[in-house]
């Protein structure tokens, strides 16, 4: 017997014009991780790079390591925290599209996995970088 899916649709607790200022936090969030990587001394080398659906939100060199960053920006506090969202399905697409980043642009750099999270807080905003967060010998 065959396993039928259907989609199904979530209702959204929050209104177009929250889900609108979470979306531009989000590309805000990218630029201000840019920002922090660069004045690290960190060299970005790609911004949302796209294959399909998949996605990386930043490439860059550390010194010798390629960087793949997963950026997750929260406009709230919330019980889970942000990295969570990076779950095993994320994890194994971000290692997919990086191999095939390697492998067409000929990088010889070995790769690191980072997330870099960002909360809005009172006065500014938190961000948190997670380093080598997952590797692709944990899977």
């Amino acid at each position: 017997m065959a396993l039928l899916k259907f989609p199904i649709h979530r209702e959204s607790t929050h209104t177009q014009e929250e889900r609108r200022a979470s979306l531009e936090f989000g590309k805000l969030g990218e630029q201000m991780t840019a920002r922090y990587l660069t004045d690290k001394g960190y060299i970005i080398l790609e911004h949302n790079y796209r294959r399909g659906h998949l996605e990386i939100d930043l490439i860059a060199l550390d010194g010798d390591e390629l960087v793949i960053v997963e950026v997750k920006s929260r406009t709230y506090d919330n019980i889970l925290q942000p990295e969570y969202a990076v779950d095993h399905k994320k994890r194994l697409a971000l290692i997919r599209l990086a191999n095939e980043y390697v492998k067409t642009h000929n990088r010889k750099e070995n790769v690191r996995f980072d997330i870099i999270t960002i909360v809005s807080k009172e006065g500014g905003a938190e961000i948190k970088h997670l380093k080598n967060a997952y590797s692709v010998m944990s899977f």
